[in-house]
C-alpha cells in the first residue's frame, strides 16, 4: 500500500456508503498504519479487514468472495489487478485518472469509472455494485470475456509500447 494506489479514497468512500457495505484491504507497505488511523478517524475501522500479506490461495479466496474490486490507482502503468478481478469474473471501480486499469474497464460494461474523485460517488458507485447484484454478475461476467484471452506476450507488448 502505497500513496498512488489510492486506499485512502475507498476508505473516506465507505464514511459517506450504506453501513452494510464492508470490505478488506489486503497489501503492504508504508501507507498501512495511516490508512488504519484514516478508518479509525472516519469511523468506519469496524467495516474495514486490513489483511496485510496474503498468499495467492488467499487472494483467489477474496476475489472469489467479493462483490466487486476497488482499484484506483494514480496513473498505473498497467492494470493487473483488474485482470485478475475479471478472470475472477468480478467488476471494477476504478477512477478516470487511474491509466492501465482504463485500458480494461469499460463503464457501465464490465465495471464503474467514476470521473471525479468525490468519495460521495465513489459511495454511490459501490452501493450499485454491492446491492445490484444482477448488474455485478453482467458486469463480471462481460470482464471475464474481455480479457480471457490475454498472455503474458500481451501484457509485456503493452507494457513495453505503453
Amino acid at each position: 500500500m502505497d500513496r498512488l494506489k489510492r486506499v485512502d479514497l475507498l476508505v473516506k468512500c465507505l464514511a459517506h456508503a450504506d453501513r452494510h457495505l464492508q470490505c478488506k484491504i489486503a497489501g503492504t507497505g508504508p501507507e498501512a498504519e495511516a490508512l488504519m488511523e484514516l478508518a479509525r478517524q472516519e469511523g468506519v475501522a469496524d467495516r474495514i479487514e486490513f489483511l496485510g500479506y496474503v498468499s495467492d490461495d488467499q487472494l483467489l479466496d477474496l476475489y472469489a468472495h467479493c462483490a466487486f474490486v476497488f482499484f484506483a490507482p494514480l496513473d498505473e502503468d498497467y492494470g493487473y489487478i483488474s485482470l485478475e478481478a475479471f478472470l475472477s469474473q468480478k467488476p471494477v471501480l476504478t477512477s478516470f485518472d487511474s491509466g492501465g486499469p482504463l485500458e480494461f474497464v469499460e463503464d457501465g460494461r464490465n465495471g464503474m469509472v467514476v470521473h471525479s474523485l468525490d468519495v460521495k460517488e465513489l459511495a454511490r458507485k459501490s452501493e450499485e455494485l454491492f446491492f445490484d447484484t444482477p448488474k455485478s454478475r453482467e458486469f463480471g461476467k462481460a470482464g471475464y470475456e474481455k480479457v480471457k484471452d490475454i498472455s503474458w506476450d500481451f501484457a509485456i507488448e503493452t507494457l513495453l509500447n505503453g
